[in-house]
């Protein structure tokens, strides 16, 4: 007893340092904020009524809305079609409609611009808010059918075909499958609209004025440190409201399963399965396979410059973007562990839902943030080198991390530890030979989807990155202000093969490490 109260307080007392030094900083701008002089607080709450902030307030209002509904309905349709379908090709068919969100969110936009230039599409079009949604859709689609797809497969078998005994399926639907999926439904929508709300590469490099570039402008350009700050709380107050409802579910219900069901899950076989099929392809084609083709289209048209020469430019950025995301990924890991085996081996549960509110701050607020904490004589060792960076990861991502680990630690059968016990296993042996091998691929897929979220990450690092680090998102997007498009296109094609290649060789581990046949051969 007194080894178990030992191991729960150093694990409390490293998550809390931990958490101090991710939530201090928002809560050190909120007191910031609302400690200044009672006037400039009041002209920086009255200035969000000038025509052009109402207008960028506007734009992020009604992108978010658009891209939610629109991700939504699509993700329902993918999700279904393949979880509920027997679809052909679902395997590779869920890859490709997956590899827009995991690639780097200027790069998707940079690809789209060379399409509609290619195709001569009006500027005014391109460069236009219904672009910006339309490019956000593609990206936020995944993830929708990701949640949902985690949604259907949570329903069980029986009560479908109990209601299909006196009805037909479009009933069964209707009444028992769409209410047993709402929760998916509204937290994916949620989900979205806060990450699209928060979003700053694809509005600020198709120029469309919204509430996050308004912030950045003011933090950058003006140098209005208090009016930034005070935006930033308002954008924040905004995405807490719409995440408050939603709460419990995103940190209760399973969106990551691991090993297999307790109950059947049913299956339906497509009367006509090439309809389906071939719009699942159009849709594809058209909106990942098109735009990768026009962007090495645009790199090799111009024979200025050769793909090597830029590969050889951005061979610094590309060294540190990987040793630091790797670096980020470890340690929003390891902490990620530690949070989860506090929510389910003590029932802190409080522990994820601060860390929720702390991932829906938007990006450009925790840059703001971070800037404002850490920027000060006695923790200017940490403001000037790449702390500062795995920080900003950290409190990005590590709700993410701590969700896909406590979903694999509450579905491990309570039976087999306690089994363990009953033999008279130590803790920390059982914790060795059972707990940690049935984590590993939950640590595994954290590790591998931080990675690569740590190596897009461009919103919060923009802000915060010290001088001579060089970091890929940065470098290309600093570099579309001024550079060829040729150039641009480039350096987008070299970061989406350099995140290809991370992609697969992830994969291919976790193919060889968790290959379950090579473990009985053994």
């Amino acid at each position: 007893m007194g080894k178990t109260i030992n191991i729960k307080t150093i694990l409390l007392l490293v998550a809390g340092l931990f958490s101090a030094a991710i939530v201090l900083p928002l809560g050190a701008l909120l007191f910031g904020t609302i400690s200044g002089q009672a006037s400039e607080v009041v002209n920086n709450i009255t200035s969000i009524f000038h025509g052009d902030v109402l207008q960028s307030i506007g734009n992020s209002l009604i992108i978010s809305t658009a891209v939610s509904i629109l991700s939504v309905l699509l993700g329902c349709c993918f999700a279904f079609l393949f979880s509920k379908a027997n679809l052909p090709f679902s395997k590779a068919l869920r890859l490709l409609l997956l590899l827009p969100f995991l690639l780097p969110s200027y790069v998707i936009c940079v690809a789209w611009n060379d399409v509609w230039l290619f195709a001569d599409v009006h500027r005014n079009l391109i460069y236009s808010l219904p672009a910006v949604v339309f490019i956000l859709t593609t990206i936020y689609t995944p993830l929708a059918a990701f949640i949902i797809q985690a949604g259907l497969k949570n329903i069980n078998a029986g009560m479908e075909e109990a209601g299909m005994m006196i009805t037909s399926y479009k009933e069964v639907f209707i009444k028992i499958v769409l209410p047993l999926l709402r929760p998916a439904l509204f937290s994916s929508f949620i989900l979205i609209f806060i990450l699209s709300l928060s979003e700053f590469a694809v509005p600020s490099f198709l120029s469309v004025p919204v509430f996050v570039t308004e912030i950045f402008t003011q933090f950058s350009a003006f140098y209005n440190y208090s009016l930034a700050a005070t935006q930033s709380l308002i954008l924040t107050a905004i995405c807490l409201l719409l995440l408050f409802p939603e709460r419990k579910f995103l940190t209760n219900e399973y969106f990551f399963p691991f090993g297999k069901k307790a109950f059947r899950f049913r299956m339906y076989e497509l009367r006509n399965k090439s309809v389906p099929l071939v719009l699942a392809m159009l849709y594809l084609f058209f909106t990942v396979l098109v735009p990768v083709a026009f962007l090495a289209f645009q790199t090799f048209s111009v024979a200025k410059t050769s793909l090597l020469d830029i590969v050889i430019m951005l061979l610094p950025s590309l060294k540190d973007s990987l040793l630091i995301a790797v670096a980020g990924a470890f340690i929003v890991t390891l902490f990620g562990f530690i949070f989860s085996w506090l929510t389910a081996q003590y029932k802190l549960k409080f522990l994820q839902t601060i860390l929720l509110f702390v991932f829906a701050v938007p990006a450009i607020v925790t840059g703001v943030s971070l800037i404002f904490f850490y920027n000060t004589p006695s923790l200017s060792f940490i403001y000037s080198s790449i702390l500062i960076i795995l920080i900003a990861f950290s409190t990005r991502f590590l709700f993410i991390a701590v969700k896909i680990i406590s979903d694999n630690l509450r579905q491990i059968p309570v039976s087999y530890t306690e089994a363990a016990k009953m033999m008279g296993a130590r803790s920390f042996y059982i914790f060795r030979k059972i707990s940690l091998p049935l984590l590993g691929e939950a640590l595994f897929t954290s590790f591998f989807i931080i990675l690569i979220f740590c190596l897009n990450e461009l919103s919060t690092v923009i802000m915060v990155y010290p001088p001579g680090t060089s970091l890929l998102p940065v470098t290309i997007f600093t570099r579309t202000a001024n550079a060829p498009q040729h150039i641009v296109s480039g350096m987008s094609l070299v970061a989406l093969m350099f995140t290809l290649v991370i992609l697969l060789c992830m994969l291919f581990g976790k193919k060889v490490l968790f290959n379950q046949q090579w473990r009985e051969s053994r």
